[in-house]
C-alpha cells in the first residue's frame, strides 16, 4: 500500500507477513500475495479518491455508502450467512456491518442528502465459489476494510458539512478494537483455510470481490 492519501482509503489487509523461508504459506499471506494487484487497483479507484478530498460532497458520500450496502446485502445473503455456522465453529462469530451502514445512510437522508440518481444500486451477483473457501475470501476483503476505515472516518467526518460528521460508523467501526479483531479474522482464515482446495477458492473469491467492488464504484456519479 502506498503512503499518504491512499493509506486513508482501503486497508492493506496484510497483517500477516509472507514467509521468507519457503515454508507452507498461511492463507492470510497467500491472500495478500494473490490479491495484491486487485487490491491496489481498488485503492486507486476514482470514486474512493473522493473520500480523501478536503471537501466531500454529501451526495457523493451517500452514493459510495449505497454501493457498499448493495455489496453487503449480496455478500451476506449469498455467501456469509450460509457460512456463519462454520465460521462460529472455527471460533469466529461474525457481526453484520449493515446496521452501522444503515444508520449512516439514514443520517444523510434526514439531512436532505438524496440517493444516487436512479435510486440505490441493486445487490449484485457475487462471482465467488460457493462454500467455505468463498466465504473466507469474502471475509478477508470485508473485514480487512476496517483497518484503514478508522483513519478514513476521521478524515471524512471533518470534510463533510457541519452536522454530518457522525455519519461515519461504517467506516470507523466505533467501539471495536480493530487490530484485535483483525487478528481474530486472520486466525479463523488460517485455521479453516488449511486445505489446499479451500485456500484456492478463498484466493479466487477475494480477487473477484475486489474486482466486483471496482465495477460497482464505476457507477458512482
Amino acid at each position: 500500500m502506498t503512503s499518504g492519501a491512499s493509506d486513508a482509503r482501503l486497508p492493506d489487509s496484510t497483517a500477516f507477513a509472507t514467509p521468507a523461508d519457503g515454508a507452507a504459506m498461511p492463507l492470510m499471506a497467500r491472500l495478500k500475495v494473490r490479491t495484491r494487484d486487485q487490491h491496489d487497483a481498488l485503492h486507486r479507484h476514482g470514486a474512493l479518491s473522493l473520500l480523501v478530498r478536503p471537501r466531500l460532497a454529501p451526495s457523493s458520500y451517500r452514493s459510495i455508502l449505497e454501493v457498499f450496502d448493495a455489496f453487503l446485502v449480496a455478500a451476506e445473503a449469498q455467501v456469509l450467512v450460509p457460512a456463519d455456522d462454520g465460521l462460529a465453529a472455527g471460533g469466529f462469530r461474525r457481526a453484520s456491518r449493515r446496521p452501522d451502514l444503515a444508520r449512516d445512510i439514514k443520517d444523510l437522508a434526514a439531512a436532505g442528502v438524496p440517493p444516487p440518481p436512479g435510486g440505490p444500486p441493486a445487490p449484485p451477483a457475487l462471482r465467488v465459489p460457493a462454500g467455505q473457501g468463498g466465504a473466507l475470501g469474502v471475509l478477508y476483503v470485508l473485514e480487512g476494510s476496517r483497518l484503514g476505515g478508522q483513519g478514513l472516518a476521521r478524515r471524512v467526518g471533518s470534510s463533510l458539512p457541519h452536522g454530518l460528521g457522525g455519519a461515519t460508523r461504517f467506516l470507523g467501526s466505533p467501539g471495536l478494537d480493530v487490530a484485535a479483531h483483525w487478528q481474530r479474522v486472520g486466525q479463523v482464515i488460517n485455521t479453516l483455510g488449511k486445505e489446499p482446495g479451500v485456500a484456492e477458492e478463498a484466493c479466487v473469491a477475494a480477487r473477484d470481490v475486489f474486482c466486483l467492488l471496482a465495477d460497482l464504484f464505476d457507477e458512482v456519479p
